[in-house]
């Protein structure tokens, strides 16, 4: 009887654990704590990466963050609401006594696409956190500490992913990691998000994250009309890569307008408090150019602070105007609305 039950509470904690996509971490340790870090796996030489790796970068600009000795770029893990949570740190290895601004950055994708630390696989499209790194070694090499979550949805339920659900909290508590940061300066806090991590920014500051200004590149603003035009991603009734939506918001069939108005910044866009740049291309064929230009117009009817570019034949990333793009967002941050895109 007694190994029945200790049996029965063993299965059971193996459910809990599966609810969640970290494992939990002493109930004492505070949202933010870093818990761990270790330094980033050496980037491969350029040679070996993928057709898509080569064309994504000019080797220039990819040799020059792999051979970089001025920055630690860390895999680190903090906790968010009881978990280990994983994620990436650039700092600089000698800050001295000033104090560095810092950037979040809310990575795109869902499920094992779009991860922000290393998946094991070879860097390239499989693996685009290899990329990842490099882009963001830019902002690093401009002046910024830069550090991002890889949200909560890891190992057996990385396929649970609620784009957008309760791994906000995961970026909410990426603001009391960097503030541990003796040479951060925690009065300018900036935010970035690419993708799925634009509606992640936006959300993120509808619940009140306390960061200067905000830039987005290629985001999702309204999550039905995106889904609509996607309809091959499965992200409703699942892949390899997702469950799905209708399987993983509660009561799908009926609640399915709520969740995505939750997730659509265009509909409280009034709650956007905080300066954003929305950088966007035209010809976007993963997140229409639509999804910028309704955004823009809900901001400008809510008299909230923006500004708005959109770029002629790049893809969704923007890599064909990186130098722009990356100049246009450390304009931003250095001075929101002080120079017009």
């Amino acid at each position: 009887m007694r190994k029945t039950a200790i049996g029965g509470l063993f299965i059971l904690l193996v459910q809990l654990l599966a609810l969640t996509s970290a494992w939990p971490v002493a109930a004492q340790e505070p949202d933010g704590k870093i818990l761990s870090s270790k330094a980033w796996p050496p980037l491969p030489d350029f040679e070996s990466l993928d057709d898509f790796g080569r064309g994504y970068f000019p080797r220039p600009v990819y040799d020059e963050a792999r051979t970089q000795k001025e920055f630690d770029v860390l895999e680190i893990t903090y906790s968010s609401d009881g978990l280990r949570v994983s994620g990436m740190l650039i700092k600089p290895k000698a800050p001295g006594t000033r104090k560095w601004p810092a950037i979040i950055f809310n990575r795109g994708g869902n499920g094992e696409l779009g991860r922000i630390t290393d998946n094991g696989m070879p860097c390239g499209l499989a693996n685009t956190s290899c990329l990842d790194l490099v882009d963001l070694y830019q902002f690093a090499k401009a002046g910024f500490v830069v550090i991002a979550s890889d949200y909560r949805y890891q190992g057996a339920t990385v396929k649970r992913d609620q784009w957008g659900g309760v791994e906000v909290d995961d970026v909410l508590n990426l603001v009391p990691a960097v503030k541990s940061l003796d040479f951060v300066d925690s009065g300018r806090l900036y935010m970035l998000g690419l993708s799925r991590g634009g509606t992640m920014t936006y959300l993120a500051i509808k619940r009140g994250i306390p960061v200067k200004a905000a830039a987005v590149i290629g985001a999702v603003t309204d999550v039905k009309a995106w889904v609509d035009t996607r309809p091959e991603m499965g992200l409703v009734n699942g892949n390899q890569y997702i469950d799905g939506f209708a399987h993983i918001w509660p009561d799908y069939e009926h609640r399915a307008g709520e969740y995505y108005r939750a997730r659509s910044a265009v509909y409280w866009a009034d709650q956007i408090n905080v300066p954003v740049l929305i950088l966007h291309s035209r010809t976007d064929r993963l997140v229409p150019v639509t999804q910028a230009l309704r955004m823009a117009e809900a901001l400008q009817e809510s008299g909230k602070m923006y500004a708005l570019r959109i770029y002629e034949g790049d893809g969704h990333s923007l890599p064909k105007n990186r130098d722009d793009r990356d100049r246009l967002i450390i304009d931003w941050f250095n001075g929101p609305g002080q120079s017009s895109p």
